[in-house]
């Protein structure tokens, strides 16, 4: 019980700073449910004056009194409940939403290995669904379960008040149905693990599917897709069927035969003797099943949370794990980088190689870039060309050495500071399913017309744009799939020249996908680039390193 104590305070820690703002109204549905629970006792009240004074004693006077005082007790009940449940809802929405951007920043704070690590599938799931267990500690887990645990006491009292003996005989019930419940929860735990992690792999699936569906009608392998489909609906659908097994014999099932059936059998019996035996009356007898009743619901759901708290731990420490996540810290004796240094960037015999892989990519790696230059990098496939790239971006961590930007080691730099003075344009780059306009806000969103006009007309691509019946305004397609390669590329660049912070143009590949006159489009605009900017080349082409002033060759 103490573990379990603890366990939700610590959840209650993660979530308090997200409340802010919002955190009267745990205090206002707290005095709501106490309010609540206070009625759910004057109910049996009213019972036993119909039973004892109305029918046994004839005193239909009281009749008005005990009807209004049902419909009040109702009517208040009701009104109670609306209001928790907006209180509720304006907490959880608050809590969550803030919660939910944290995560989402977090994922973009983490170091590049770990999204290699990753699949899309884990991060949806740990934005979407695992965030779903905030709900259950805005009253569940915490106000309820607490609300609940009283309930549960008081009326166990007034039990004993009103008959110890069967009261004694009532509480077997108490260790019984947490017993059952914690053995049926542990497994429910283990089989919404399983149908989480299959649910994982299915979303990860889906999104490479949805992302490749030219290349799957190409292939033809529609049928071959339809099946991995039907397998992982097929797990999903064993997994939902053995825990809707155990979720229906905790809830519905085991309640219904120890409550309804034994035990009050059993109390209605010994109730019964004792009234035989002129030691109870029929009135005190159907009070005392009325405070039952709500201690076996009180008793109910304080195990039922228990179980639930247990069922869904997993979603929890992940959940946790997320909100616990440190943020880079910044590096306070570096503000900004100054390119004015001859040699911007400096390897010093660098060395790197992949986790799990003996084998060195990158070995005793040394040279110098120096500020202006066009340098392009060089050598067969595997060679550990984009590695450098992914090195001195600060993407990757070298295992030895040390790799200077601008005089400054690359482990002391921000990476957001560093970030700002690149510029990539990739073999694939990410463009997204809005117009021309809002792809190129990406890289500065308060530009103007003209400015956008500007970096549009200095990466040639002003005059295809003007072609276009929406102008700035035509709606590009997922990953830019209405424009060319070629037309890609320029977009692409275009979004770099927008940025207008760039001191070094990282190019990886970027025109070996197009066709000589969309290269020879690239090559120029990418020429007009300032002889003040230093320019970066990964390529096989002779024709991009043309560009170059000098060559670093991986044999």
């Amino acid at each position: 019980m103490l573990s379990k104590i603890k366990y939700r305070l610590e959840i209650l820690r993660a979530l308090k700073p997200f409340s802010f703002g919002v955190k009267r109204f745990m205090l206002f549905i707290f005095f709501i449910s106490l309010i609540s629970m206070a009625l759910n006792f004057i109910n049996p009240v009213f019972y036993k004056i119909f039973i004892d004074d109305v029918i046994l004693k004839q005193k239909l006077s009281l009749m008005p009194v005990v009807a209004i005082g049902y419909l009040a007790v109702f009517a208040f009940n009701i009104i109670l409940g609306y209001v928790r449940n907006y209180c509720n809802n304006k907490l959880v929405n608050r809590v969550n939403f803030k919660a939910k951007i944290k995560i989402l920043r977090g994922f973009f704070m983490r170091d590049f290995v770990e999204y290699d690590t990753q699949s899309v599938g884990d991060m949806k799931m740990r934005m979407e669904d695992d965030t779903g267990v905030i709900s259950s500690y805005a009253y569940n887990q915490t106000i309820g379960y607490v609300i609940s645990y009283i309930t549960l006491i008081i009326s166990a009292i007034l039990l004993l008040f009103i008959e110890w003996r069967i009261a004694i005989f009532s509480f077997i019930s108490i260790p019984l149905t947490f017993w059952l419940d914690n053995i049926i929860a542990k497994r429910e735990s283990a089989v919404n693990n399983s149908s989480r992690e299959n649910d994982q792999k299915m979303s990860s699936w889906l999104h490479a599917s949805v992302q490749g569906w030219r290349e799957i009608k190409a292939l033809n392998l529609q049928k071959h897709e339809e099946l991995q489909f039907a397998r992982y609906i097929h797990k999903f659908a064993v997994y939902f069927g053995i825990w809707i097994n155990y979720w229906v014999a905790r809830v519905l099932i085991i309640p219904k035969i120890k409550e309804e059936f034994l035990m009050q059998f059993s109390l209605y019996f010994f109730g019964g003797l004792l009234i035989i035996s002129k030691q109870f009356e029929i009135g005190s007898l159907l009070i005392f099943m009325q405070y039952y009743n709500i201690l076996a619901n009180s008793l109910k759901t304080v195990s039922g949370t228990d179980a639930e708290l247990l069922s869904s731990k997993p979603q929890s420490d992940r959940l946790l794990s997320e909100l616990s996540r440190a943020e880079k810290s910044k590096k306070k004796n570096i503000l900004s980088l100054n390119f004015a240094d001859d040699n911007i960037i400096e390897f010093r015999n660098v060395s790197f190689s992949y986790a799990n892989t003996a084998q060195a990519v990158v070995n005793d790696l040394s040279f110098s870039i120096k500020k202006g230059e066009r340098v392009a990098i060089t050598g067969k496939s595997g060679a550990g060309k984009t590695t450098v790239l992914k090195l001195m971006s600060g993407m990757l961590r070298p295992s030895s050495g040390e790799i200077l930007v601008s005089g400054k080691n690359i482990n002391d730099i921000d990476s957001d500071n560093l970030h700002k003075h690149l510029g990539f344009i990739m073999q694939e780059n990410i463009l997204f399913n809005s117009t021309i306009k809002e792809n190129l806000f990406y890289a500065k969103t308060d530009a103007s017309n003209s400015e956008l006009e500007t970096a549009c007309q200095k990466a040639f691509i002003w005059d295809f744009i003007t072609t276009l019946p929406d102008g700035m305004e035509t709606v590009i397609g997922e990953r830019g799939i209405k424009l060319s390669g070629g037309q890609k590329q320029r977009l692409i660049l275009a979004r770099q020249f927008l940025r207008g912070t760039n001191d070094i143009f990282i190019l990886d590949e970027a025109t070996s996908a197009l066709d000589q006159y969309s290269e020879s489009i690239i090559q120029d605009a990418i020429g007009s680039v300032g002889k003040d900017k230093t320019i970066i080349v990964v390529a096989h082409r002779k024709s991009s390193i043309s560009l170059c002033d000098r060559h670093i060759d991986f044999l």
